[in-house]
């Protein structure tokens, strides 16, 4: 996977936004499929950094709940560069 520059990252969280959207989906589920990939991402992508090892630990122990708030923290991001 190639790895994306933390600049680049809300543009392109933002056209993945737009394209959902377009798509149909709700918010409620944006924020599903972002639990899901987190979700994916915890189990089968080895951290390569201090803060992704510190990411991928708080993943493992959050709650369901947690890991929806974090979700949608993501997905207000993402709109804050649509807007």
């Amino acid at each position: 996977m190639e790895r994306m520059s933390l600049e680049a990252f809300p543009k392109e969280l933002a056209a993945k936004i737009q394209e959902g959207q377009r798509a149909g989906l709700t918010d409620e589920q944006i924020v599903q499929g972002i639990v899901n990939l987190g979700n994916v991402m915890s189990r089968f992508v080895k951290p390569d950094s201090p803060e992704e090892a510190l990411m991928k630990e708080m993943w493992d122990i959050a709650t369901d709940d947690e890991k929806k708030m974090l979700a949608g923290l993501v997905l207000r991001m993402g709109k804050r560069v649509i807007h």
